[in-house]
């Protein structure tokens, strides 16, 4: 029997099994490819009839054929922050509004679904994204759950491992900060792995695992258009059943109009739509939340939540009245580390930008560059004009080892006060490291002037350990090398 007859007769009993197996929808343009595809498994496996090519990829010997197959017919293109507008309306949008209300009832769980996760670049754009934008992320019960029926997918996913394709949407500082590059290729850094659990799963089963429920978020993109209609409206009722009440559904553009028929909403977020669910439904099933790290629980509100725009006004430069900083302090510089940041996280509603920016020292104490910085840009909110604040992010950028930036930082906060010791005190001390002896010695000299000027509680604050009378001496010692 030719090629042609092979196709004749498997064709339609082969693509019938996918259909009904696993819910795929064929177009006439895709089932005559597909036909050209069989033909060549059937000849490669050396069967000649359609019986026995159905019974071999139907039996445990033709798992890897039928994989083979499910790969072929679900190939899509994918790659980090795919859709940017849909990035956007998460990170502007829906994260804050789920972090406040969390946050309100005390509740430090987020679970989000990548549902159809492919090669896992929107299971790991999701990771990130919630890593840039929940301060001390990793104290939350976070979980993201990653499917896809293609097990060749989710094992490249679980690499992490990826090309230079992958970030054709991105920008360089995006692979830079958190990938890894070797041999030519860039590998997810491993705190993010380990925030996903990736799972084979068939998304037209009349229900999903019990463990499947409970979700804040699930994305859904540019899957459903695999499946009949009738197959994909099933689906989106499923996922309508595992979503918590107001819970946000993302699709593919052209997937918008399987949701007619149930109760969501459409939340339009420039050039974005996103779908949220709108009665309450009440779900049997939540599993039992993993954490990241294996800390015990601590649930409360996050002390300096980058969300709480309407304290924003309340923050007062002034530390007369706020001992609790004072005491945060003296603990810190007798190197009580632990005890300064609860004492701080204890006197949230009270928080000064001082206090703020101890918590930023802290974490830059600790090389949580990350939190820092959500720190730093906290207190760049507060108020963007204060030199110590720039002071702080030349801090982090000093210990990232972008020296540029922290000379610029330091520049910065000397611009907005020439009598700040600290900014002259660390650009001599850069300089030095870099071996420009002129322009330390130019920077040493301008502290010295001014040490004994600066009677700020900043100083206190950014000379932690250090007297006037040792700086003196030790800028004094370097002057006369």
């Amino acid at each position: 029997m030719d090629a042609r007859n092979y196709m004749k007769h498997i064709g339609k009993t082969v693509i019938s099994f996918f259909q009904n197996e696993f819910g795929f929808h064929f177009d006439k343009e895709n089932i005559k490819r597909l036909e050209y595809l069989l033909a060549n498994r059937m000849k490669k496996n050396g069967l000649t009839t359609e019986k026995n090519y159905l019974d071999f990829i139907c039996s445990q010997k033709g798992t890897r054929e039928r994989q083979l197959l499910v790969a072929s017919f679900t190939v899509g293109e994918t790659y980090f922050l795919r859709n940017s507008s849909h990035w956007n309306a998460l990170r502007n949008n829906i994260l804050p509004k789920i972090i406040k209300k969390k946050l309100l009832h005390n509740d430090t769980s987020l679970r989000i679904w990548s549902a159809g996760c492919s090669t896992g670049e929107e299971s790991y754009s999701i990771a990130i994204m919630i890593s840039e934008n929940i301060p001390y992320y990793q104290k939350w019960n976070i979980e993201i759950m990653a499917t896809d029926i293609n097990e060749s997918s989710l094992n490249h996913a679980k690499k992490g491992i990826y090309t230079e394709n992958a970030f054709r949407e991105t920008k360089d500082d995006f692979k830079n900060k958190y990938f890894s590059k070797n041999w030519g290729k860039y590998k997810i850094h491993s705190r993010f792995q380990q925030m996903i659990t990736f799972e084979q799963i068939n998304l037209i089963s009349n229900g999903f695992p019990k463990h499947y429920s409970c979700f804040d978020i699930i994305f859904c993109r540019n899957v459903l258009m695999y499946f009949s209609s009738s197959i994909a409206e099933r689906i989106v009722g499923n996922i309508y059943n595992t979503l918590n009440d107001k819970g946000y559904l993302f699709l593919g553009h052209a997937e918008s109009h399987i949701t007619k028929n149930l109760k969501f909403k459409p939340l339009s977020f420039d050039n974005a739509i996103v779908y949220q669910k709108q009665k309450k439904q009440p779900v049997q099933f939540c599993s039992k939340t993993v954490r990241v790290n294996q800390e015990p629980k601590q649930v409360q509100h996050h002390p300096f939540n980058y969300l709480k725009t309407e304290t924003r006004n309340q923050y007062q430069n002034n530390l007369s009245s706020k001992n609790y900083f004072h005491e945060a302090l003296n603990l810190y510089s007798i190197g009580k580390i632990d005890d300064a940041q609860n004492m701080l996280n204890k006197n949230a509603q009270n928080q000064t930008l001082y206090s703020l920016l101890l918590v930023g020292l802290i974490y830059i104490y600790k090389k949580d560059l990350e939190a820092a910085q959500i720190i730093f840009n906290e207190a760049r909110m507060i108020h963007d004009l204060t030199p110590e604040t720039y002071m702080l992010g030349a801090m982090i950028h000093e210990e990232m080892n972008r020296i540029s930036e922290a000379i610029q930082g330091c520049r910065n906060a000397i611009f907005l006060d020439q009598t700040f010791f600290y900014p002259h005190f660390r650009l001599g001390e850069m300089y030095r490291n870099m071996g420009d002896m002129e322009q330390m010695q130019k920077s040493y000299q301008n502290a010295l002037k001014i040490l004994h000027v600066d009677h700020s509680n900043r100083f206190k604050l950014f000379c932690v350990g250090y007297n006037k009378e040792f700086l003196e001496d030790y800028l004094k010692s370097i002057e006369s090398l």
